[in-house]
């Protein structure tokens, strides 16, 4: 057997889609077995989906709005200094880009800044606020951030400089004073739709400004968009939609050089922004100044493009070294935590790069399914500083607000936030959100989960399917790429790809459909061949020297067979931790037990295990056969070691026993040291099996044995050879290793599974 990972949310839909709607729309059944799954069966639903319906709120119903606008235009009429204050992630640079831009455009006298993420950090910065006022600036509108800003805007208000905040992240108790809020989520306002972006919301400040907002403008958005990860439905789906077929009939040089560094050439879709642009555009502020990637959007130069996107890319490719360094250490350190049974796995160390550990939480998360905050240690300055990354069941807001007097500054997301705290509060927070994750956990299962949308069967996995899929693009946040279950499939092979042989290749089912599951590996090993197992995931067309096969990406799988994994020639079995409790070890009568969950072959087992290792080979095959009676196993591992096997010597012939007890009765005396030799050679035996021979007369007392001085016994009875313990127990270790060990693996497998239900 084989666990899932996670636990499948099979979705059911309530409605299903009408017939005539199916007609009017040409639905194919796999595409209304995804809607259905995802409750869109209605005729405006599916026009808005399928027809790409535009969708363009009114941009002065978001907060303040109007306000705003008012400001702005007076700051330009009185050419008062403005300045567009950005974050440093590729949401924040895309929306500096598109407000500075905008007031250019309109004859601004306009400057633009990003804060330094490691020495500034965060939303609005005091002294960097203090430094623009120094410079003469009268009007300050930030950029996706600013809502948790409230001492910074105070500070800077009162020495005259206004402040408009836009701003997308979750809003506190309470909301900075500023002169204009403009936000989507704001409680007193109704803007239709609460979850754009911060580009979003700067490119409806552009529409406020602009007649006509440049086309670019809403490619810029699309990448934020999806780079931030916000919910990909509603005017964000129409932006990204509308954004996609500008980059790729429009694309601005800046994301063309960005693209030709990559070596990408081929359609720009939602996953090209989100694994090429996103990261790149990211990378800069992880580990420098994200002013590199604003100035890379802003410019319309080719030749500049192409400089400035060759150092973003040194960028990237240093981000991901720091990265992979970073994530081992972390797993480390969550794996004792996990053993310890921690629900909420706060990491924290010195000299761990700030800029990146967004990313090493989201990989700790992936791994372990639990809310996790990674904290660099600062020793100079005396804080720990990170990120967090979240489940569906815990909102990280929520939980760090609850702990905020531990925190100096934090702000984000229901799965995502930034903390920087003392370091001397760091234990503090550690244990706060232990406890706070031991009460949740008494109401709300905290058990990993998946969503499912569709079950299929093997004949519903067609290129023309896969096509047909694409029609509901793009995928994203809240309308996430369909994902299939598959059961009980055929294994035809299973093997390790790449590089240390990490990754998951197989081959299933009739069709040898070609399925890879990414970092599992290791299961290779307890997957056997003509094995059905039941698998999620998405699906996606493989294209190799022109010729296009469907292909399965693996997100879990399980099995609910018995599983028997052959390691009898293997040294040691690598997948199984020895500390695990869940399983148990069948040994030799004469080893040792090493725990409690070691066991002699027919001993009573009173505990259930999830694995059994038969470690060592029984004496015989009734101890084996008893032992498989009584267990309730999904997983059994063959090692049965020995020091040497019997099978191969066999038993001497009933011929070669009277001829060695003729020889010993006319030697009278036989000294072993000396003659024993001799006396193989005589027999045409080996000393091996001689030596079973003299086992059995001592055991039948037909010989005496004195320091290695043999002598005949004449005062025995007769006894046959076959009545000997040790004749016996030859012939039970030769049936022993008969099955388990030369008998072939498939063989031996339909053995064991008659024994365990005979």
């Amino acid at each position: 057997m084989i666990k899932s990972k996670f636990n499948w949310d099979i979705q059911t839909s309530e409605q299903a889609i009408s017939d005539d709607i199916i007609t009017d729309y040409k639905l194919t059944p796999i595409i209304t077995k995804i809607l259905e799954s995802k409750h869109i069966t209605t005729r405006e639903q599916i026009e808005m989906l399928i027809n790409t319906s535009y969708i363009n709120h009114d941009s002065w119903r978001l907060s303040d709005m109007q306000k705003a606008i008012d400001r702005i235009n007076l700051a330009i009429d009185q050419n008062e200094k403005i300045l567009v204050y950005g974050d440093y992630d590729a949401d924040g640079v895309t929306s500096t880009t598109i407000l500075v831009n905008t007031l250019r455009e309109l004859g601004a006298h306009v400057g633009w800044y990003i804060p330094n993420r490691f020495s500034e950090g965060y939303g609005p910065n005091e002294a960097a606020f203090k430094h623009a006022y120094e410079e003469g600036i009268n009007l300050i509108i930030t950029v996706d951030n600013g809502i948790q800003g409230h001492s910074e805007i105070e500070m800077i208000q009162s020495l005259g400089v206004d402040v408009i905040v836009t701003d997308h992240h979750e809003i506190g108790r309470t909301m900075p004073d500023a002169y204009a809020i403009v936000h989507p989520m704001h409680p007193e306002y109704d803007y239709p739709f609460e979850y754009l972006c911060g580009a979003g919301v700067a490119y409806k400040v552009a529409q406020a400004l602009l007649d006509n907002p440049p086309e670019y403008f809403q490619a810029l958005v699309a990448i934020g968009t999806i780079a931030d990860l916000v919910s990909l439905t509603d005017e964000n789906r129409s932006l990204v939609q509308r954004g996609l077929e500008i980059l790729n009939s429009h694309c601005p040089v800046a994301i063309q050089a960005l693209l030709e560094q990559a070596g990408y050439k081929d359609e720009i879709t939602e996953e090209t922004i989100g694994f090429i642009i996103g990261p790149r555009l990211n990378a800069v502020g992880r580990l420098e100044d994200a002013a590199l990637a604003a100035e890379l959007l802003m410019t319309n130069e080719l030749e500049e493009a192409q400089y400035l996107a060759e150092q973003v890319e040194f960028f990237n490719q240093e981000r991901k070294d720091i990265v992979a360094k970073i994530t081992e250490e972390a797993l480390v350190m969550a794996e004792q935590q996990v053993q310890q049974g921690a629900k909420f796995l706060l990491l924290a160390q010195e000299d761990w790069h700030e800029g990146v550990l967004g990313i090493v939480a989201s990989k700790i998360v992936e791994t372990y399914s639990l809310p996790t905050l990674i904290l660099n240690i600062d020793t100079v300055q005396n804080h720990a500083k990170g990120s967090a990354r979240s489940i569906d069941q815990v909102s990280m807001f929520e939980i760090l607000t609850a702990h905020s007097d531990l925190i100096s500054k934090f702000g984000g997301h229901h799965m995502a936030a930034g903390v920087t705290l003392p370091i001397d509060n760091v234990t503090a927070l550690a244990d706060g959100l232990k406890l706070w994750m031991e009460e949740l956990a008494t109401s709300t299962s905290l058990e990993p989960r998946k969503k499912v949308d569709v079950k299929i069967t093997e004949a519903d996995i067609t290129l023309q399917n896969i096509h047909d899929i694409q029609r509901l693009r793009p995928f994203g946040t809240d309308f996430a790429l369909p994902c299939f279950a598959l059961e009980d499939i055929m294994v035809h092979q299973a093997k390790g790809i790449g590089q240390d042989k990490k990754h998951l290749k197989l081959s299933l089912g009739e069709g040898q459909l070609q399925a890879i599951f990414w970092q599992n590996g290791h299961l290779t090993s307890q997957l056997n061949t003509e094995q059905p197992i039941n698998i999620i995931g998405t699906l996606q067309i493989n294209e190799w020297n022109g010729h296009q096969s469907p292909q399965f990406m693996l997100q879990d799988l399980s099995s609910t067979n018995l599983q028997i994994l052959d390691y009898r020639s293997k040294s040691k079995i690598t997948d199984l931790n020895s500390a695990d409790t869940d399983v148990a070890y069948l040994i030799h009568p004469q080893q040792d037990k090493l725990g409690e969950n070691y066991y002699y072959y027919g001993e009573a087992i009173t505990q259930n295990y999830e694995k059994y290792v038969f470690r060592d080979l029984p004496s015989t095959v009734a101890e084996i056969k008893h032992t498989l009676k009584h267990v309730k196993v999904s997983q059994i591992y063959l090692m049965l070691n020995h020091q040497h096997s019997v099978y191969f010597e066999g038993v001497p012939k009933m011929d070669q026993f009277k001829q060695c007890y003729k020889a010993l009765m006319s030697k009278g005396e036989t000294n072993l040291a000396q003659d024993g030799i001799q006396l193989c050679d005589f027999l045409s035996i080996k000393p091996n099996s001689l030596k079973f021979i003299l086992k059995v007369f001592l055991d039948l007392n037909f010989i005496k044995d004195e320091n290695g001085i043999i002598t005949v016994n004449n005062d025995t009875d007769k006894k046959a050879i076959e009545s000997s313990k040790y004749y016996q127990a030859r012939l039970e270790r030769m049936e022993v290793e008969k099955i388990l060990l030369y008998q072939d693996i498939n063989q031996l497998k339909q053995w064991i599974k008659a024994e365990l239900v005979s």
